[in-house]
């Protein structure tokens, strides 16, 4: 595949099934990290791949924290049934690579987000479903993760086959003949 099919058939996801991933998959999207265009000579950054549940659900349970906090200390969660800072895909995805930046590095953040981006469209071209998240306050991952303080954690990426994987996305027409037919609006000609 071509990067601009590879970009074109991206999409977020933030619902995940429980199929696991290969393991020569993940090791190709971590592999990715080392293509990073740098402006040293060193890569500024590190992945850690998290996979086991009971870590998963530690981040989870943290995110939610610091996000639900950060949510009502801006004034978009008081008084609402804002729901913005629950965080399932975090536990619900069969691993998370978390991308930390090495703290005084030059370039160290384009560089992280640059690596990101290869993480992103290299799990999109092995068909898994992704979703980048930007913790508003990433600090909880260096104590759940025992990071070294030379470590600041940027993003998580959640990877896993989409929920959703039972409803291939077909061309536009067909798709929308479809939700037509499962919202009841389609109609059948005789």
């Amino acid at each position: 595949m071509n990067i601009i099919d590879v970009i074109k058939s991206y999409r977020n996801v933030a619902s995940f099934s429980d199929r696991a991933i290969e393991v020569d998959k993940i090791d190709r999207i971590v592999k990715s990290v080392n293509f990073s265009p740098v402006g040293t000579g060193t890569l500024p950054f590190k992945a850690i791949v998290v996979s086991k549940k009971s870590v998963k659900q530690k981040l989870r349970h943290a995110a939610e924290q610091v996000e639900k906090a950060y949510s009502h200390g801006t004034g978009n969660g008081e008084g609402t049934n804002n729901s913005d800072w629950k965080k399932p895909f975090l536990e619900e995805a069969s691993c998370l690579i978390v991308i930390c930046c090495t703290v005084g590095q030059p370039y160290q953040a384009a560089t992280t987000w640059l690596t990101l981006g290869n993480v992103l469209m290299t799990a999109s071209d092995e068909g898994l479903g992704v979703l980048c998240y930007a913790p508003s306050m990433p600090t909880f991952l260096k104590k759940v993760l025992n990071l070294p303080p030379k470590y600041m954690p940027i993003a998580i990426v959640p990877l896993g086959y989409p929920a959703d994987e039972l409803f291939p996305i077909s061309d536009q027409k067909h798709e929308k003949m479809l939700r037509n037919l499962f919202s009841g609006r389609f109609r059948w000609q005789s």
